[in-house]
């Protein structure tokens, strides 16, 4: 009887033991989880890098085909319909290559055949960023906002380093920019004077859009939970993160929320990681 009753006694767990051993495992859980999360989060910032880097390279296949120059600002494109044998130049630092736009947004995006990069790399998933959440509006194009993705509306997530860099009022370059209306389109590859350091591809998170007309926007794709239209950088979590595709063909990860946060009126200043425009002071071979 003495055997049978400890036997009894110690044959399974009591309610407070099985509540600390649940207690236990929650904190394992709350502290594994959020490394498992941003696992995860690195691994799509990988897939960008990976995707960055074949559009380096059909980039350089453009540029042996078109005497070594960098892609146009704009293309001839007659795939608006409201617009028929009327040509009609598009904005292409958002649509180098990938998809079709949505029908909304032909009229400022060009076709997937007439983006430069349309025979060096077909329309593909390489386009398309695994954290792509879009943009408020397409600045100053008169277009619907681009959401849920830029991936979704222009067929393409990543952003071509070439044209007008937008800045605040009231702010601006340090140094006068050698070209800042066409920057580093249908330049030749010698006129970069730091390629391992000057940008020519990234993701909207790394800089400023915006216009008089809607107001200056920032974006964070990256690493972040909640809002990720920012209407004040200076207020906001320092997540402006954007997988970055230099003229050398290298990739790398970069956090611009100092360039951002710091002084927003300056945001396109030369650090020791990048260079977004070439000053005019540079001696042009």
């Amino acid at each position: 009887m003495s055997a049978m009753k400890t036997s009894s006694k110690h044959g399974g767990f009591t309610l407070i033991e099985l509540l600390v051993v649940i207690s236990i495992i929650g904190i394992l859980a709350s502290m594994i989880m959020p490394s498992l999360s941003r696992a995860k989060e690195k691994a799509k910032v990988t897939t960008c890098l990976n995707n960055l880097r074949q559009l380096g390279i059909s980039i350089n296949l453009y540029m042996d085909d078109h005497g070594g120059r960098f892609p146009p600002l704009e293309v001839d494109d007659l795939g608006d319909p409201n617009r028929r044998n009327q040509p009609l130049m598009k904005d292409v630092t958002s649509a180098l290559g990938g998809f079709d736009p949505e029908p909304s947004h032909l009229r400022n995006v060009p076709t997937a055949k007439m983006r430069p990069l349309f025979n060096y790399l077909p329309p593909s998933e390489v386009f398309k960023c695994p954290q792509d959440k879009g943009q408020h509006e397409r600045p100053c194009a008169g277009m619907d906002p681009i959401k849920p993705s830029n991936w979704k509306k222009l067929g393409n997530s990543y952003q071509y380093n070439a044209g007008p860099l937008a800045v605040l009022v009231g702010g601006g370059f340090r140094q006068k920019p050698a070209d800042p209306v066409m920057g580093l389109a249908e330049k030749p590859e010698s006129w970069v004077a730091n390629p391992s350091l000057h940008i020519l591809m990234h993701e909207p998170p790394a800089r400023l859009y915006g216009c008089l007309t809607i107001g200056p926007r920032w974006y964070q794709w990256h690493f972040v939970r909640g809002p990720v239209d920012i209407l004040d950088p200076t207020r906001a979590r320092a997540q402006f993160i954007s997988p970055i595709l230099f003229v050398d063909g290298h990739t790398a990860e970069h956090n611009f929320s100092q360039s951002l946060m710091i002084d927003p009126y300056y945001p396109y200043e030369p650090t020791r990681q990048w260079i977004w425009y070439k000053p005019a002071d540079q001696a042009i071979p």
